[in-house]
């Protein structure tokens, strides 16, 4: 691919951890030139480690490198003032700043929205933030917003304990909508000059429609382990010989279910509110049915149906499973590290790895040069 659509555009990304980083690794990818800000002492997730890539001494944790690719690394001490004033030097040729400081440690690090837009004023600063309003200032990560926003609340097995997601989802969805956000300001830009976006407030929109659920019945929404609120059958079901996932989304499809297990209807779960009000008569009646056969030949007959089903699989699977998908070429190999790509295609081709998530200030000094 000769040009990139970000190609041209630069970002000085001052984020850290994850929602940040990951917002900026997706424009990094999408062709930008993004400068990652650290600390003398880097970004912390370097120390998030075992496992290391390489040499533990190079700060290159998993943790790390999952959400740095194709990004440079300089070090400016943003609490003296030559480090602020070699920011505000790179901010002269940036179109966007990304952080995620609270805004007292933004204000004294130099990163105060307004202050930097009255100097650079064609500057657009995309922040992600924790909680919103008057609690703006209160320090938050994933499993904080998780447990307030009301996701905990709803994940988990009925009658257990509230249950985090498996990743730090929340960091991931405010960092892609900071990102969705900063492209809108750029194609408009003269229009939008900050872009802002609360780990908390990401949080408690993304239960989208369980959140749907409450505000048209104003009922508290339940765990359902994983069973839909909305819909049946749509949950893990047990085979002989493993799990699998039958995700029925409307009558038709239950129809062909049926037909794949060998079960025919009364007529009692003809439809998705009959199947709702009798969900644990027809879980009970599709699980004895599932439970005699093989589970990945239950998911081919499935999938021939054109019934959504596939099997619970362990990571090293699902990796198996996307190199299967593409020829045997999916996590790409730089500088020693093996990476996942992205997901976007653009013209049909895959986004390129251009860059191995850096060392702790590798570029410092070509960076600082072009300054000069």
């Amino acid at each position: 691919m000769s040009t990139l659509p970000l190609e041209g555009i630069r970002v000085i990304d001052a984020s850290r951890v994850l929602a940040g980083p990951f917002a900026t690794m997706l424009l990094a990818d999408l062709g930008a030139d993004v400068i990652k800000i650290e600390p003398p002492s880097g970004d912390e997730t370097r120390e998030w480690g075992p496992p290391w890539w390489g040499d533990p001494a190079d700060r290159r944790s998993a943790y790390f490198a999952s959400v740095n690719r194709n990004k440079r690394s300089a070090v400016l001490d943003l609490r003296t003032d030559d480090g602020r004033a070699n920011l505000d030097r790179l901010l002269e040729s940036a179109d966007l700043l990304v952080h995620n400081y609270r805004p007292s440690t933004a204000g004294r690090l130099g990163l105060e929205a307004d202050a930097l837009r009255a100097r650079h004023p064609c500057l657009i600063v995309a922040t992600v933030g924790s909680f919103p309003g008057a609690d703006a200032d209160r320090p938050a990560y994933d499993l904080l917003a998780q447990a307030v926003s009301g996701l905990m609340s709803v994940t988990g097995e009925p009658g257990g304990p509230p249950m985090k997601v498996g990743v730090a989802l929340l960091d991931l969805l405010a960092g892609l909508e900071c990102a969705v956000g900063a492209l809108a300001a750029l194609v408009g830009r003269g229009r939008a000059g900050t872009v802002e976006v609360s780990l908390v407030e990401a949080g408690v929109t993304s239960l989208v429609n369980v959140l749907g659920n409450h505000l048209a019945s104003g009922a508290e929404p339940e765990r359902h382990g994983n069973a839909h609120p909305n819909i049946a059958p749509y949950q893990v079901f047990a085979a002989a010989d493993g799990e699998l996932v039958i995700a029925v989304g409307n009558d038709a499809q239950f129809g062909r279910l049926l037909g794949v297990l060998g079960l025919a209807d009364d007529g009692r779960f003809a439809t998705n509110p009959r199947r709702l009000a009798a969900r644990h008569e027809l879980m009970v009646w599709l699980a004895s049915a599932i439970e005699r056969r093989d589970r990945d030949e239950l998911v081919t007959d499935l999938a021939a149906a054109d019934v959504p089903a596939g099997p619970v699989n362990r990571v090293s699977q699902a990796v198996v499973a996307m190199d299967a998908a593409h020829d045997g070429s999916w996590s790409q190999s730089i500088d020693g590290l093996r990476v996942a790509p992205s997901p976007v295609r653009v013209d049909g081709r895959r986004l390129p790895v251009r860059l191995p998530p850096p060392r702790l200030g590798e570029h410092t000094a070509s960076v600082l040069a072009k300054l000069t």
